[in-house]
């Protein structure tokens, strides 16, 4: 007779979970983790299924949270003493209409990412 086979099912998160996010610099590149969190139900961290993580600009869901926990600074975008329209795009990956938006209203850094991307600048010159 064959051995029995385990079934884990992971619960949703409950309405009182939180999803927890943050950015770093490391190595001349922008990373960023989140992870789900719940004092309530137990869900979340940590649990390596409730972590995420990545490289450049994090996905929606994740930049709401860092904006909601740190703000943001209005970086000037293109012409005279404004980010380089190619930096902004290759660092984070930003489509064209977005940076026709950036150039128009400027870009919503989050702190970590105005300090990369200034770190970028003084490193182009």
């Amino acid at each position: 007779m064959p051995d029995p086979t385990t079934l884990t099912l992971y619960c949703e998160p409950c309405p009182r979970c939180a999803l927890h996010a943050w950015q770093r610099i490391e190595r001349g590149r922008l990373l960023w983790t989140s992870e789900w969190r719940c004092d309530t139900c137990g869900f979340g961290a940590p649990e390596p299924w409730n972590r995420s993580e990545g490289q450049g600009r994090p996905p929606e869901e994740v930049r709401a949270a860092l904006v909601v926990a740190e703000g943001t600074v209005l970086l000037r975008v293109g012409g005279a003493g404004g980010a380089g329209l190619r930096l902004l795009r290759d660092a984070l990956g930003l489509t064209m209409q977005e940076l026709l938006t950036a150039v128009r209203d400027g870009y919503d850094a989050t702190p970590v990412e105005a300090r990369f991307l200034t770190g970028l600048l003084s490193g182009a010159g």
